[in-house]
């Protein structure tokens, strides 16, 4: 009887101790926030914006600034949903566009919006990883989980600062 006690009180302990995940309050964005990677002289620029929605909906668009010129390029862009709870966010992505690969040339300039085609990945269109949150909402630290076997993703580029676009 003693046993039982002792097993149903570990039990119990075990059941209530835990923290559960639930438990970690879903955080709603809401704006505009961009970042640029760093690049030399005589390279593109490469910069990114994402706008969030308190509605759970998120906008990523990805631009190129041809080296030599100001004219900066939509080089693709992914909408779905997110969701952050504590540090850890999930993108689940319903569209992702891009330049067509087979006839893509920097060269040429930039491709109109209605010429990207779909680059989804209908097995994988989620994306998730760590979103550190400034105390005044005005920048974040964003860094995906690397997997490299995804081959041409730009996710394992480390860590990146979005500043909130005024």
């Amino acid at each position: 009887m003693k046993k039982q006690i002792l097993l149903l009180t570990i039990l119990v302990l075990a059941l209530y101790s835990c923290e559960k995940e639930d438990n970690v309050p879903s955080v709603f964005l809401e704006g505009t926030y961009q970042t640029q990677l760093e690049s030399s002289e005589g390279n593109p620029v490469y910069s990114s914006e994402i706008t969030f929605s308190r509605s759970g909906n998120v906008l990523i668009e990805h631009f190129i600034t041809p080296a030599n010129s100001e004219l900066r390029c939509l080089r693709g862009y992914s909408e779905g949903t997110y969701s952050l709870k504590g540090e850890d966010f999930t993108f689940s992505f319903t569209s992702s566009l891009g330049p067509d690969p087979a006839t893509f040339d920097i060269s040429d300039g930039c491709v109109p919006k209605d010429q990207l085609v779909s680059n989804l990945n209908p097995t994988n269109p989620t994306q998730t990883g760590t979103l550190v949150l400034s105390d005044s909402h005005d920048s974040f630290l964003l860094e995906y989980t690397c997997n490299d076997m995804l081959g041409g993703m730009n996710n394992c580029i480390g860590a990146q600062v979005f500043t909130m676009v005024e």
